[in-house]
């Protein structure tokens, strides 16, 4: 009897095992491109994983993978593709949009649910995540980029949440989010700009979050619904490591299961040199944005990679919705004058710069913020500065520092790990001392101390990249709205880190995200940008094309100058 026993706990215990193995096998249909393993090489980890308090385009990178936003962009053409959303119908004035949910989407397995499983996603859920959308605290850095003066009753609804306390008979409620069923639900919208708030839902700061995970999380939530999730054994101070989903519910054209692709690393390195190497090691799969020098040795000391029919190696070369460039603390003495921020902006030889840092392969940033790359935007119409020391010691004069007389000692801080930029620092450094007699230092921070150092308005110059979240100049104008901002250090204010504020410059903005159709919107869109740089809150550098180095057994990793990665279409052929 006491072996019987014991032989039926051995199958007992067998069953439990097995069951325990294999209840995260993927059962889907998969596809002869599906398997491999995907290293990607990145220089700046992220700060947070939580979608509503993404900064970084690296950041991005990994919540595009792990969350599902209702809508997607596709990777080559950036137009929107139906994600959690199945479709979505606009009314014709533009202000009403109804959507309707995919069934069957589920969250990934976690021990917030219970028994562990992953639940279906219902219009509750969007419900739950536009709530925390629209209230404008220091676990929401968007508040004023998706929800206020976008949605019906957000302003309003963000007003009542501060006096709100649990337990109170009525809950207050979004006036233009309605819940029409399980899987239908609608967006009313101030103005007739839908166009731009469903690229700003296809971003991963629009990702849906479950109330579990939220409750049980809080901002250290970093699962979803996404096509891969977090494997935090393997993962470290080194290394992300991402997992497919076996429960995702995108199939190929074919019907095969999506993502193709096992397991994505993201392996972290201090500069991009070091990430090279490790490419021409065979130790990663792909390096983006490396120097076009780095490139070019590359390419020169391993032609015989890339000239294998088929290639071994590849580097893409796109222009991008990107712009580098310095923002300019104004509130702080001598910034505060208007002659000072022009000066320093006539003190400067882009060129030079560019041709120091890029071997000239880059576009200098001689007009405004906006780079070059949305058809029928002609930054060329906006004024902005090119090289005149003449009048950029005039203006220095007139503002009270003849030859650079009692100027002091400025510091530009910028992040570590990008020799790029290092040089072009150098080359700044250089040119003001000798055009203006102004005397820079430059201190290179990890990401999380010169966030807080903005974040607290300390500093004289913080160097930035702003890479678009959504294909339109919109984007990058937003950066310096400030008709919410205050100087009060103790609330966290993205993307206008700065703080930067001007009436006049609001209004236009406003009248270019409000209105009815693009051309309108250029418009609008280009008379705030030349208040702007008459302005001269910061120093427009350049303008740079982007350069990624990536082994060929890696297929469909579509480029595009957002820098959108979507790798759910991505495969391996080592064949």
């Amino acid at each position: 009897m006491r072996g019987l026993v014991s032989l039926s706990a051995v199958l007992i215990l067998f069953i439990i095992i097995s069951c325990e193995k294999t209840e995260d096998k993927d059962n889907r249909p998969l596809s002869e491109k599906s398997g491999g393993k995907l290293i990607i090489a990145e220089i700046v980890k992220p700060l947070s994983l939580y979608p509503q308090k993404l900064t970084r385009i690296e950041e991005a990178l990994i919540c595009n993978q792990i969350y599902e936003p209702l809508i997607r962009l596709n990777a080559k053409t950036l137009k929107l593709i139906p994600a959690i959303a199945e479709k979505w119908e606009v009314s014709p004035d533009g202000k009403h949009i109804t959507f309707y949910l995919r069934k069957g989407v589920k969250f990934h397995d976690d021990p917030c649910f219970k028994s562990g499983k992953g639940r279906e996603i219902t219009t509750a859920d969007i419900k739950y995540t536009f709530e925390k959308l629209c209230v404008n605290n220091e676990t929401n850095y968007h508040f004023y980029t998706i929800c206020n003066d976008r949605i019906v009753g957000a302003k309003e609804y963000n007003e009542a949440m501060k006096s709100y306390k649990e337990g109170d008979n009525q809950r207050p409620e979004i006036k233009g989010l309605k819940i029409i069923d399980d899987y239908t639900f609608s967006i009313d919208l101030m103005y007739p700009n839908y166009d731009s708030f469903l690229q700003l839902l296809a971003t991963p700061i629009a990702a849906i979050i479950p109330k579990e995970g939220y409750e049980q999380y809080k901002d250290k939530l970093d699962f979803g619904a996404g096509p891969y999730k977090i494997d935090k054994k393997s993962s470290n101070e080194s290394q992300l490591v991402l997992i497919k989903n076996p429960h995702y519910y995108a199939t190929d054209p074919d019907g095969y299961a999506l993502p193709y692709i096992d397991t994505i690393i993201i392996k972290y390195f201090e500069n991009t040199e070091d990430a090279v190497t490790a490419f021409l090691n065979h130790q990663v799969d792909v390096v983006n944005d490396i120097p076009n020098n780095a490139a070019k040795r590359v390419v020169e000391n391993h032609i015989h990679s890339f000239q294998k029919v088929p290639p071994e190696y590849i580097i893409d070369v796109s222009s991008q919705m990107m712009v580098q460039y310095i923002l300019i603390n104004t509130h702080l003495y001598p910034f505060n004058n208007v002659k000072v921020r022009r000066a320093i902006n006539y003190a400067l030889d882009r060129n030079k710069i560019i041709e120091r840092a890029f071997n000239g392969q880059a576009l200098p940033g001689i007009h405004g913020i906006t780079p070059p790359a949305f058809k029928n935007y002609d930054v060329n119409q906006i004024k902005g500065y090119d090289l005149d020391i003449q009048k950029a010691k005039e203006l220095l004069a007139q503002a009270g520092y003849p030859n650079g007389k009692g100027f002091p000692t400025v510091t530009i801080y910028t992040t570590k790990g990008f020799s790029k930029i290092q040089i072009a620092i150098n080359e700044i450094q250089r040119q003001l001392k000798e055009n203006l007699n102004i005397n820079v230092i430059f201190e290179s921070l990890p990401l999380d101390i010169k966030f807080h150092l903005e974040q607290k308005n300390k500093g004289h110059f913080f160097r930035q990249g702003w890479v678009a979240d959504f294909p339109s100049p919109e984007n990058f104008l937003n950066l310096f709205y400030g008709k919410y901002i205050t100087l009060d250090t103790s609330k966290v204010f993205f993307p206008n880190t700065q703080r930067y504020i001007n009436p006049v410059y609001d209004e236009w903005f406003e009248k270019g995200r409000d209105a009815v159709n693009k051309d309108s919107a250029y418009k609008y869109f280009m008379k705030a940008e030349q208040i702007l740089m008459d302005d001269a809150p910061l120093i427009v550098l350049w303008y740079e094309a982007f350069y990624r180095l990536y082994n060929n057994k890696i297929k469909d990793l579509h480029m595009n100058p957002m820098r959108y990665y979507d790798l759910r279409l991505a495969y391996i052929n080592d064949k």
